[in-house]
């Protein structure tokens, strides 16, 4: 009797100090990223985002220069910051006062204001610059092959690579229970029994614990997904109404048009010479001047007396509220990301101002609105609206109360979509489930090797075992978190497949000019809708048959070839003089001045030469997703 209490007491002696040790060794190597990180300050994307630099390249060139390399040798010219580095590492040389060479190597004098004002001014530069595109470098979500050996080869964004290290140290645990077990195999067999039956009770309320918690998760990374594609797509649809509805220019042709140049040409030079004498008499020039660009004659030369387009104030009124959605749409995604949030920041703010992103009078209202740093997207909507209701009063939109209606009720929805972001961030998930859920899975992984030694398992597959639960039971619950940070906030994991900010706004950018691109030319004249004069635009329903097609590319041959043939003999008629020529219309250099350049801006122009190969290519890289 006096022998089964000491043995029992030598059992639970030893498991007491076995379990201790082992919490012990996983207290001190399990990483501090396993537990539920819910705090912001510091955003971890700056050690592995392009837009986030490390600046040790930026050191390195400065060491460069400092082991003799000279600036003449170099490719590019050398930048302030530069500069002011060897400035210092000349004036430490030709000071008389001896230094030691630690401190040379490892002491950096540059004022910490001169650091900071070079790298905000970098970091501020590479998030404008992607905050500007209108064609994403990469996709909203990393994608997939459904293959199965695909899948497998992957690393990257998994959740293997998430889990390794953990998994290792928790074999390593697993291995030390092993090593203590078999010094003390009898006593631990004998004080285990019945260990397997807890651990299974407390395996399948972990189990659906974790996989509840898991569905919750997705449920959020799935509402912020929809919410930032549904403001994406309101904001398209205020676009797309305001070209629609926007003022236009109907084609004036042949005789009409010269006509109309000939009774306006005199009134613009007026105008002309008006404004020119009010720039002498003290009045303003530019104003008569701008106030002349929006006549007739204008209006004749731009719109090419072939299609409708818009009006002059009604295309500034769309490139204006095209600008302002950007802006919207980058201060609202600053609000709530940390990769966007130095934008909010004075610097970021004036800084958007150098890069033509904002106007000055814009950042001061900005900056001194009495409302909070990271609600300034909430004045911008309020801009949007102010800017429709001027232009319906000037007269730049057409439409009746419905469509201010609509508008309106457009700009309420991206109201609500913007504000859900912030209120699902902000009440994503309780505490105490996910302490529970954290402490559950910790208790089954570190009581498995207990459980395997128990019931007499291998030392081999007891390691092993702990390894593969360790990386579906952790490896669950690290994917539960990632979806509880869809935009990637927190300094928890590699982040590697978050939604990507830059994506969402690249396409917002692109969303804001199409559909007034993709109206700035209508077909069919007003005049021809109103008398009916619409047979040349009724086609087959379903199309030319081969053989009506051949006999079309027939007509139009032997119609070209006519063409070709009057347009010879009208030019032998002229040539020998019984024709006079037509001299073509002359536009005075005034008029010239007020005409519109042409845009700089690159876009995809199909070119008729290109292959279908060539075509089907260029068409793909032009192509972007519209939600």
């Amino acid at each position: 009797m006096f022998q089964n209490g000491v043995s029992s007491y030598h059992s639970s002696s030893i498991i007491t100090t076995t379990c201790t040790f082992s919490l012990i060794l996983v207290s001190i190597l399990t990483p501090t990223t396993t537990s539920f990180n819910t705090a912001t300050s510091t955003h971890h994307v700056a050690t592995r985002s392009n837009l986030f630099r490390r600046y040790d390249d930026i050191h390195d060139i400065h060491n460069v220069h400092i082991q003799g390399r000279s600036s003449a040798s170099s490719k590019r010219p050398l930048s302030l910051y530069e500069r002011l580095r060897i400035t210092q590492r000349n004036n430490r040389q030709s000071s008389s006062s001896p230094s030691s060479s630690s401190a040379l190597n490892m002491v950096f004098t540059t004022p910490s204001s001169v650091i900071e004002q070079a790298s905000t001014k970098i970091l501020l530069d590479d998030l404008i610059d992607e905050s500007v595109r209108t064609t994403a470098r990469k996709t909203v979500m990393m994608h997939f092959n459904p293959s199965s050996g695909w899948i497998w080869r992957r690393w990257k964004g998994t959740v293997f690579s998430e889990t390794w290290r953990t998994c290792v140290i928790n074999m390593l645990y697993a291995l030390v229970v092993t090593f203590i077990y078999k010094i003390n195999q009898d006593v631990f067999t004998q004080g285990l029994q019945g260990f397997s039956v807890l651990w299974g009770q407390l395996l399948s309320v972990t189990t659906f614990t974790l996989t509840f918690f898991l569905n919750q998760s997705y449920a959020l990374w799935r509402k912020c997904y929809g919410f930032s594609r549904r403001l994406q797509g309101r904001l398209n649809d205020l676009n797309m109404t305001l070209a629609a509805h926007a003022k236009r220019l109907q084609p004036n042709t042949g005789a009409a048009a010269v006509a109309a140049v000939s009774e306006t040409k005199v009134e613009v030079n007026g105008a002309v010479n008006g404004a020119g004498q009010g720039g002498e008499n003290g009045g303003s020039t530019n104003r008569d001047v701008k106030g002349v660009r929006s006549t007739p004659l204008e209006s004749i030369i731009t719109n090419d007396s072939k299609f409708s387009t818009y009006t002059e104030p009604a295309r500034e009124v769309l490139e204006l509220m095209a600008r302002y959605t950007r802006v919207f749409n980058i201060l609202c995604y600053a609000s709530f990301t940390g990769s966007h949030r130095p934008l909010l920041t004075p610097q970021g703010m004036r800084r958007m101002v150098d890069r033509g992103i904002i106007t000055e009078p814009e950042r001061d209202i900005l900056s001194n609105a009495q409302i909070p740093v990271t609600q300034k997207h909430n004045a911008l909507i309020l801009w949007m609206v102010r800017l429709f209701e001027y232009a319906r009063q000037a007269g730049h939109l057409e439409g009746s109360s419905g469509f201010e209606q609509q508008f309106l009720e457009k700009c309420h929805v991206i109201r609500a979509q913007y504000g859900a972001i912030g209120d699902e961030l902000q009440g994503r998930m309780p505490l105490a489930y996910a302490h529970i859920v954290q402490v559950s899975v910790d208790v089954i992984l570190w009581m498995y090797p207990f459980m395997a030694l128990s019931t007499g398992m291998t030392p081999f597959l007891s390691v092993l075992g702990t390894g593969l639960l360790t990386m579906f039971y952790q490896g669950l619950f690290n994917l539960a978190k990632q979806f509880l940070d869809p935009y990637d906030n927190e300094s928890y994991g590699k982040g590697e497949d978050p939604l990507c900010i830059d994506t969402l706004i690249a396409e917002s950018n692109a969303g804001s000019v199409r559909w007034m691109n993709g109206l700035a030319e209508f077909p069919i004249p007003l005049d021809k809708i109103n008398n009916g004069d619409l047979l040349e635009y009724q086609l087959p329903m379903r199309g030319w048959t081969i053989e009506q097609t051949l006999q079309r590319e027939e007509d139009a041959r032997i119609a070209q070839a006519l063409k070709e043939a009057e347009e010879a003999e009208k030019r032998l008629a002229e040539e020998a003089g019984l024709v006079e020529p037509v001299l073509p219309l002359e536009i005075d250099e005034n008029i010239e001045v007020l005409m519109r350049g042409d845009s700089d801006d690159e876009e995809c122009v199909p070119d008729e030469n290109l292959t279908m190969e060539e075509a089907l290519e260029r068409m793909e890289e032009c192509t972007e997703k519209v939600p």
